[in-house]
């Protein structure tokens, strides 16, 4: 039963570690990827997007006005991939000396 924990975390943790590591891609690059995704997963009726259809543009707008907020947040997201990357090693170390059971 651990074992199938620490592989359904190992899963996650691999899942949010893509995630984080997409934060540093071009912008352009970034909604070709959402775009490529909807696609696949299934529709959802999300009305965000009509409440403040410019978020996106506003958001980039005000991280390219302040250089020091841009900085920040990428402080952030690197202090959050390097916890997930240590996470994920501890997981990994720990899925590899966790012995195997030998009967059903």
């Amino acid at each position: 039963m651990k074992r199938i924990a620490l592989r359904l975390l190992l899963v996650v943790l691999i899942i949010v570690e893509i995630y984080l590591c997409s934060a540093f891609l071009p912008t352009a690059w970034q909604t070709a990827i959402v775009h490529g995704l909807a696609h696949i997963l299934p529709k959802t009726y999300d009305y965000s997007v009509v409440t403040h259809p410019a978020l996106d543009y506003e958001i980039d707008d005000m991280l390219r006005k302040n250089p020091g907020l841009r900085a920040a947040l990428y402080t952030l997201i690197t202090l959050l991939l390097v916890g997930n990357t240590f996470l994920l090693t501890r997981v990994w170390r720990s899925l590899r000396l966790t012995p195997r059971a030998d009967g059903p």
